[in-house]
């Protein structure tokens, strides 16, 4: 049985840490798990995950449960292989996407259906079992499931609002070095400037990304003591629509109009950076609420 599936990364408009409510919207970097599976014939079934530096807590945890979810509960030996071009541990929700692309390539090795809110859910609940993220990061992994822009209570979970960004902007992703801390580690600090973010959990509900970005990251930059703020101001002195840093960062988001890419880009400091655009929603056939 063979199964390919994908994910995309994601950037932050509003962070779930604080309120429970989170905003993300889907970007065009893509992960992609494939497997191999079979019936186990041996007394210690595996599926090995080709490269070491991929066999993770997570992908274990996340392989585990997908085959529980969708592989009828059976035992099997295989392979599983992944291949990202989302950088890990900086913000751009590169574990949401593991759980999505793994749950997805499992289920379609064993030719389940299995909607973007399911495979959601999955990447979610498996990364608050394990211990990587506090409130589950649902809105992260309905972004890198079903593309788009999602608004949801993770606490749920439940979707408060799911659309589209306006085609002409394209975004900048600007990776420093460095890398962040998991979510459980601040939970307190940021559970403790929720009534703060309340400004920027209402710009997501009414759909003013650009505020929502910019309360959200003001609070989150003097939280986690990044020193982005002067470049920030030039970015939109330079034609940025909005800037802000993507969850925990380090990555900072650049949202440009597709014509100021390059200019916007040469701005910013040492790092990597990904010109890229915003990924639209799957279709409501695609089984997202």
């Amino acid at each position: 049985m063979h199964g390919v599936g994908s994910a995309t990364a994601a950037v932050t408009f509003v962070n779930a840490l604080f309120t429970g409510v989170g905003a993300a919207a889907a970007i065009d970097l893509t992960l992609t798990a494939e497997v191999d599976l079979e019936p186990a014939t041996g007394d210690s079934p595996a599926v090995r995950v080709s490269e070491p530096g991929s066999d993770t807590p997570l992908v274990r945890a996340s392989l585990a449960d997908a085959l529980r979810r969708w592989g009828h509960g059976g035992r099997y030996q295989g392979s599983l292989e992944l291949r990202s071009e989302i950088p890990p541990s900086k913000g751009l929700k590169s574990s949401s996407a593991v759980g999505v692309a793994i749950g997805r390539a499992v289920a379609r090795a064993f030719g389940v259906p299995a909607s973007p809110w399911a495979l959601a859910l999955a990447s979610s609940e498996v990364s608050q079992r394990i211990g990587l993220s506090a409130t589950g990061a649902f809105d992260d992994a309905l972004a890198a499931a079903g593309g788009g822009v999602v608004v949801t209570e993770n606490s749920g979970p439940t979707v408060r609002y799911r659309g589209a960004l306006p085609t002409e902007w394209s975004v900048v992703a600007w990776v420093p070095l460095g890398v962040h801390a998991p979510s459980v580690d601040w939970r307190s600090n940021f559970r403790a400037r929720a009534a703060e973010a309340e400004p920027a959990v209402e710009a997501a509900l009414r759909h003013d990304w650009a505020a929502a970005m910019e309360a959200n990251t003001r609070l989150v930059e003097s939280i986690l003591k990044y020193e982005v703020g002067d470049l920030r101001l030039a970015l939109g002195a330079a034609g940025a629509i909005a800037s802000g840093v993507s969850g925990l960062g380090p990555a900072l988001a650049v949202i440009c109009p597709g014509a100021r890419t390059s200019e916007l880009t040469r701005l910013l400091p040492e790092g990597e950076t990904w010109s890229t655009r915003f990924v639209p929603p799957a279709s409501p056939e695609a089984g997202v609420p």
